[in-house]
């Protein structure tokens, strides 16, 4: 996820001439600095589609900044998740975690130890 803003999108209304103030409107966006130009778009907009921008947007300003990237990375994780189960979301993916760990150990339970080295 890039920090350039200017890699981020385009002149967002900017009718002038010169400036481009879309990129000062990006430069102040708390989403600026987490959403690169490869995969950023469709990250925010399932950001968007599942929890909104505005709701986000409180999220992060209330985090102090060195924890805004984990939290984007999360909240992003969540709304992708989200969207291909919406019923269980990240939680279907959890819970197939929690039996592999299940198994793993149910499976070892019944094998003899490793002998120590």
């Amino acid at each position: 996820m890039s920090s350039n803003p200017s890699t981020s999108g385009g002149s967002g209304g900017n009718s002038g001439g010169g400036g481009g103030g879309g990129l000062v409107v990006l430069a102040r966006c708390v989403f600026a600095p987490h959403f690169d130009s490869d995969q950023g778009a469709a990250h925010f907009a399932a950001v968007h589609k599942v929890f909104g921008a505005s709701n986000v947007s409180k999220l992060l300003l209330h985090l102090p900044v060195q924890r805004r990237h984990d939290a984007v990375v999360t909240i992003c994780y969540e709304a992708q998740a989200r969207l291909r189960d919406p019923v269980y979301g990240c939680v279907s993916h959890i819970f197939a975690l929690q039996q592999q760990i299940f198994l793993t150990i149910h499976i070892s339970g019944h094998r003899s130890p490793p002998s120590p080295l």
